[in-house]
């Protein structure tokens, strides 16, 4: 059984990092799989992650139906068995490919709660008649996606994302990596790890920063991820206006996130929506505590007063209040801190998203070869 995964590009994106961590762990597993991706990117993330023979680049390069055609003869000519479209976009290509090149099992993906709109959206219900079923990150996105896009539970499945816990082990001390940055090898520090687009909500958090910095003065706040435009730019102007321009420091794209992680005292997530965020996963396997907003299925990965804290969607001032707290009680990071550690080896593992995700391509692979392809039952 051979297994294709598609995706848009390597980028530095959560959802992309969990794309090469699945092709990975399926290649130790032992399992037939290759990475097939159509976008360049300037900054992407380390080919020694993946054996050269297990990555495959197929542009596009705008032009949207030719390259349908080419993947399908891709997928047909070296005989995949099983198509994943990791995420939105490759979901709709692979959902079309897929089928017209007499793939036996087709999956879509989606990686956070559903918010497609417009032709995005009607390309999505066309999938969803063409496709075996659709692969999702939380139980959040299977709630998001039959409630607004109509799909029947029963075709999602849902497998958790998987990460190694040892890969966010930094060599440096907490006061190595704060200088190394630039910083005081003392200063309190704030991070948030991201791209810079709408879903994640910088602007809250900078807004989050003025607050803490009223009660924390020596604080710093890191913003790791880049943006497509202006969009730092209009940070940067929305620092300036709160006073805190000189407190934030904005890091672009970083492939050294371990050393990112030594030098943050508390990680933050702002965002309006997510599936399971990966910056919360990676500063938990570094044993950072973790402070986020309460999105949609937030709550299957961090656990109030137990493994980090959370606070109401949008509301600066009750984030600023955790941060502040934390900040101020080391004892209470350390246990935050541990607990996160052992949620993210509980139940997070890249062994153990191998070993799901193959279940689920063998086992809809197996009713496919029987003649029962669309009804296989979600696991």
């Amino acid at each position: 059984m051979k297994i294709a995964i598609i995706l848009d590009s390597l980028s530095r994106g959560g959802a992309e990092r969990q794309a090469v961590y699945a092709v990975s762990e399926l290649a130790r597993q032992g399992r037939d799989v290759e990475l097939i991706y159509y976008n360049q990117v300037t900054h992407r993330y380390d080919p020694a992650l993946l054996p050269e023979e297990r990555v495959h680049r197929l542009a596009k390069e705008g032009r949207k139906v030719r390259f349908v055609w080419e993947l399908r003869n891709y997928l047909r000519d070296r005989r995949f068995g099983v198509v994943h479209g990791w995420m939105s976009g490759p979901g709709i290509y692979a959902g079309m490919a897929g089928p017209l090149g007499g793939i036996p099992v087709v999956f879509a993906g989606m990686r956070a709660e559903y918010k497609d709109r417009g032709l995005v959206r009607m390309a999505h219900r066309c999938v969803d008649r063409w496709v075996t079923g659709w692969i999702v990150n939380s139980k959040a996105t299977v709630d998001s996606m039959v409630r607004d896009l109509g799909v029947r539970r029963d075709r999602i499945h849902v497998v958790y994302n998987g990460i190694d816990p040892d890969a966010f082990v930094s060599r440096f001390s907490p006061a190595e990596a704060r200088q190394r940055l630039g910083l005081p090898a003392d200063a309190p520090t704030v991070s948030i790890v991201g791209r810079l687009r709408p879903q994640k909500n910088h602007p809250l958090f900078i807004e989050t920063a003025a607050r803490v910095a009223k009660s924390v003065p020596a604080a710093r706040f890191l913003v790791v991820g880049d943006g497509d435009g202006e969009e730092q730019a209009q940070l940067e102007a929305q620092a300036e206006r709160l006073g805190i321009r000189g407190q934030v420091v904005f890091l672009g794209s970083r492939s050294d996130i371990p050393d990112i992680l030594a030098a943050t005292d508390v990680m933050c997530l702002t965002s309006h929506y997510e599936g399971v965020a990966n910056s919360l996963l990676e500063a938990m396997c570094a044993r950072l505590p973790v402070v986020s907003t309460a999105y949609a299925g937030v709550e299957e990965l961090v656990i109030h007063e137990r493994n980090g804290l959370v606070a109401p969607m949008g509301d600066a001032s009750g984030l600023a209040a955790h941060l502040v707290r934390l900040l101020e009680d080391a004892r209470l990071r350390l246990d935050l801190g541990q607990e996160g550690r052992r949620t993210v080896e509980a139940r997070y593992t890249m062994e153990a998203m191998g070993r799901n995700l193959y279940g689920i391509y063998e086992k809809c692979y197996l009713a496919a070869s029987g003649g029962g392809r669309r009804e296989a039952a979600a696991s």
